[in-house]
């Protein structure tokens, strides 16, 4: 069926079909209704994004295009690549996320306020005097790990060698003030080689009358057979034992002294086929942070820069 205008009316109808494609063309071209404005539409969305799908009602945990679409009830026209370059507008990005661990501790300020009343006596005490340690162990593997590590662009990275599941233990303690590390490499750490550990580490300062180590909640740390063989050396024991916070490997800088280790030995290394070789080869790398380091302070966040 053809409408026809009255006669003297095509100008006006022309006039006002002109009018309403500008506003059809207009409100087309924009990717949110005209009842909000961009900064209005962009917070909701954040506000979505930032809350987990599930309390949306969708049975997973992290957000899709698909997902905030059919969410958010303007955005349900809007195909996924427009979904796309509306984010891209509104400066949200899919951005890898961040592992958080959160202590439960409750004593959580106290014991830190401990250690650093004692890191705080050890500095001020006469050289050698009070000592302060961060003690921690680490369980080294013979199969390599894998990093990353220079290549051209075109050719595939490096390989990591060796399929054994082979490991050693090790215990070792950082000095607070000198950067000196004091370790020893086992098969394993049960309460009788944790106490000659300790036993160990309190000969290494001989002219100490106190020795401060901070570590983390391990059983076998406070177990009754090491606490009751350390009582009754020969020599008083010297050694003080602080308790870090539970579920908090954040407070011991030992933590990145074995993230040092793991970086620039235990990546890509060719000794997973002898168990002797690499053992001899750790050791050496061991025994070259056996000296004090102000460098290895630095580095571990002990020192300011």
């Amino acid at each position: 069926m053809i409408i026809r205008c009255a006669p003297g009316c095509a100008a006006t109808c022309t006039e006002d079909w002109l009018t309403y494609s500008s506003r059809k063309d207009e409100a087309e071209s924009q990717l949110f209704p005209p009842l909000h404005d961009a900064e209005s539409a962009a917070t909701e969305v954040q506000e979505v994004v930032h809350r987990s799908p599930v309390l949306y009602g969708l049975d997973r945990h992290s957000w899709t295009l698909k997902d905030v679409g059919h969410t958010i009830d303007w955005m349900r026209t809007l195909s996924i690549p427009a979904i796309c370059k509306l984010l891209r507008r509104f400066k949200i990005v899919y951005k890898r996320g961040r592992a958080h661990v959160h202590s439960p501790d409750l004593e959580y300020n106290q014991k830190m306020a401990a250690i650093a009343a004692a890191r705080e006596e050890a500095r001020q005490a006469p050289a050698g005097e009070v000592v302060f340690l961060y003690e921690d162990e680490f369980t080294a593997y013979l199969r390599p790990l894998v990093g990353s590590s220079y290549r051209l662009r075109s050719e595939p990275g490096q390989k990591a060698t060796g399929a054994t599941a082979e490991t050693v233990r090790l215990a070792g303690c950082v000095d607070a003030l000198s950067g000196r590390v004091v370790w020893r490499r086992r098969s394993r750490f049960n309460v009788k080689e944790m106490y000659r550990f300790f036993y160990y580490v309190q000969k290494q300062y001989p002219q100490a009358k106190v020795i401060y180590m901070a570590l983390d909640n391990w059983p076998v740390h406070f177990h009754a057979y090491v606490q009751e063989h350390l009582a009754r050396m020969k020599k008083p024991n010297r050694i003080r034992f602080l308790p870090l916070p539970t579920y908090a490997p954040w407070t011991n800088p030992t933590e990145k002294y074995w993230l040092k280790l793991s970086r620039e030995w235990l990546r890509f290394h060719p000794f997973a086929g002898d168990k002797l070789i690499f053992k001899c080869e750790l050791d050496g790398w061991l025994h070259r942070h056996s000296d004090e380091s102000p460098a290895l302070l630095h580095e571990i966040g002990l020192l300011p820069i």
